[in-house]
């Protein structure tokens, strides 16, 4: 197993039930391929702010060994939102992403408030989503992406999704910045990365040479039109 990653299960054993590759992915709201990536190639710098974030583990300590193992601030409560019976809070993300160039990615998630969706629309509508708790909205701008959706669209994010599985759109983490791009398989097996703007001539193969990070899967657009 990785060093980070053994950092990342020794500081979250120190959280009363919280032990194993499943208890943190939880905690972390990480899928267990996630985690696995991570046992074999080392804990990602947004796992490790994460970590930082939620179980109060230094990141830097996470990711070299380096420094003091913990931050000082202790353990933070989760972000996730909260459901009830009756409505389920989204939060809505400061972070922005870009159908384009890519916009720059916060070291974490900001939220500027939440947006309440009735669990029987999220039942009816968001079908093979992987849990109410991970849903966020995102904003994207640019125009690669369109007809799809626009630029200035708001997005319904299932951050629950850390894998390439299905064909789709996703938001997309590399060198730092956040991308919506679409993600499909080819024949050879290769996923490639393109715009659903025909004037965008916008190509990229991922091919293991480049760290790409799924950070989840675009379900819904939020739009608001003049009529």
């Amino acid at each position: 197993m990785h060093d980070s990653a053994l950092r990342l299960y020794q500081a979250a054993s120190q959280i009363k039930d919280v032990s194993g590759q499943s208890a943190v992915a939880r905690l972390l709201g990480e899928s267990p391929q996630n985690m696995k990536n991570w046992e074999v190639r080392g804990v990602s710098k947004a796992g490790a702010l994460k970590a930082e974030e939620l179980i109060g583990c230094s990141a830097a300590w996470v990711l070299t060994g380096d420094g003091q193992a913990t931050t000082g601030r202790g353990t933070r409560p989760r972000r996730t939102p909260p459901s009830t019976g009756s409505a389920v809070s989204v939060p809505r993300l400061a972070n922005t992403a870009s159908m384009g160039g890519g916009s720059d990615m916060a070291p974490e998630d900001v939220l500027v408030g939440n947006l309440t969706l009735s669990p029987a629309w999220i039942g009816r509508t968001l079908r093979g989503l992987s849990t109410p708790d991970n849903l966020r909205f995102i904003h994207a701008y640019g125009d690669s992406m369109e007809p799809t959706f626009l630029d200035g669209d708001v997005l319904l994010v299932d951050a629950g999704v850390r894998t390439l599985e299905v064909d789709g759109v996703y938001v997309l983490g590399a060198q730092n910045r956040l991308f919506i791009k679409r993600v499909r398989q080819r024949l050879d097996g290769a996923y490639e990365i393109s715009s659903d703007n025909p004037t965008v001539k916008t190509v990229d193969v991922l091919d293991g040479q480049h760290a790409v990070e799924i950070l989840g899967k675009v379900i819904w657009i939020w739009n608001g039109r003049k009529i």
